[in-house]
C-alpha cells in the first residue's frame, strides 16, 4: 500500500518502517514490532529525548492516520487518498 497526503507530504513504505516526509523535512514515522508504533517527528517527547510517541496500533492504516492527524490537525485538510 502506498499513500500520499495531498501536497503536504508522502509516505515511503517498507515491511517494517514507514516514513512521512516532504522534500524539505521528515514529519513522522511508523515502526513495526508486535504492533505499529507511531511517532510525530515535528515534536519532541516530554523529556525532549526523541520524537513524540503517538501510541501503538494493530493496523497500518490507523497508525498512518494518527501521524497525519498529529502533523496536520486542521480538519479542512484534504486528507489521505489511496493510490491504486
Amino acid at each position: 500500500m502506498n499513500y500520499i497526503s495531498s501536497i503536504e507530504g508522502s509516505w515511503q513504505d517498507s515491511e517494517l518502517v514507514c516514513a512521512l516526509a516532504t522534500p524539505e523535512r521528515h514529519l513522522g514515522h511508523l515502526i513495526k514490532r508486535e504492533r505499529w508504533y507511531a511517532y510525530d517527528a515535528t515534536r519532541a517527547d516530554e523529556a525532549s529525548h526523541g520524537f513524540r510517541c503517538l501510541g501503538s496500533f494493530a493496523d497500518l492504516v490507523s497508525a498512518k492516520q494518527m501521524v497525519e492527524l498529529a502533523v496536520w490537525p486542521n480538519p479542512t485538510r484534504s486528507g489521505s487518498i489511496r493510490l491504486q
